[in-house]
């Protein structure tokens, strides 16, 4: 029963390789150095948060784990978190691709789940609430050897999709509809030969669409160039297909005021500034970045 967990406010730790943690602010505010991560792992998620809260994980296979916030180790700073296989079992070919932090579930907000193959899904909050949670439960129905890529949630309207090959798509949320927590998604964009490589959700005062390139080059094209339109077509170029050297996009970016990036390469965690980056028309392979990502 609730009655019996301490009521505490800590900040919650998430890494994309799947290690949790959580510290109480106190530790958290005395410490200004980075907390320790495995080589080649960064820092996904940092959340204030309530020992009575959850915190939802998102895995690759279409699941998510509901993590009741007092049941993440409470660990020092200094401290490697835990992997989430010692919370919640999951498959070893599993992983957490998103996390969402969740306060209250009667909120009336909705989780939009996004696939590698062009698929999407858009469920209540409420649905995601469960009592028995000691293993991984389905978010979304995956056809083939689909991947879930991402899941937000956002009360921004407007949806912004962009795949490997350089095509972007933008239309309304209201085109997905709302569904139950075990249905499949509808598709999110028509795909050749290619997949998703970002979703957004984002407001019509976000002016630019950030472009990183597996060639590591990057760029900003204004939110002006591309026409909204609707969901499941295939979109428009975001970086023009050089059939004898493609331009692949590794992910992109949808940042309004936030000046640093941070990427990473298995070395060392590089902090770019997004405001450097050239603004550039759509047909732009972008400016060369230092270093590798």
């Amino acid at each position: 029963t609730t009655q019996m967990i301490p009521k505490e406010d800590v900040i919650v730790i998430v890494t994309k390789d799947g290690y949790v943690k959580r510290v109480s602010q106190r530790i958290y505010q005395s410490n200004s150095d980075e907390t320790l991560l495995k080589a080649g792992d960064i820092v996904t998620g940092i959340y204030g948060m309530n020992t009575l809260d959850t915190l939802l994980l998102f895995t690759n296979l279409g699941n998510y784990l509901y993590v009741p916030v007092h049941e993440i180790p409470d660990l020092k700073w200094k401290e490697l978190g835990k992997h989430i296989s010692n919370i919640i079992k999951i498959k070893a070919d599993e992983y957490v691709v998103s996390s969402i932090p969740v306060y209250d579930f009667e909120a009336e907000m909705y989780i939009t789940t996004f696939t590698k193959q062009g698929m999407v899904k858009r469920s209540s909050l409420k649905d995601f609430q469960v009592q028995r949670y000691s293993k991984p439960l389905t978010c979304m129905k995956l056809k083939g050897d689909d991947e879930l890529l991402q899941a937000i949630m956002s009360p921004k309207k407007e949806v912004f999709i962009t795949t490997r090959r350089g095509y972007g798509l933008w239309y309304g949320i209201d085109e997905v509809p709302v569904t139950g927590i075990k249905a499949g998604g509808v598709k999110a964009i028509a795909l050749k030969d290619d997949q998703v490589v970002s979703a957004h959700l984002f407001q019509q005062t976000c002016e630019y669409l950030t472009v990183i390139t597996e060639k590591n080059t990057a760029k900003r094209i204004k939110l002006s160039e591309f026409d909204k339109t609707a969901r499941a077509r295939r979109g428009i170029i975001v970086v023009r297909d050089v059939k004898t050297n493609p331009y692949y996009i590794l992910k992109t970016f949808m940042i309004s005021n936030k000046e640093l990036l941070v990427m990473m390469d298995d070395k060392d965690k590089k902090e770019l500034k997004i405001t450097e980056f050239p603004i550039a028309d759509r047909y732009s392979t972008g400016m060369m970045l230092k270093g590798s990502i």
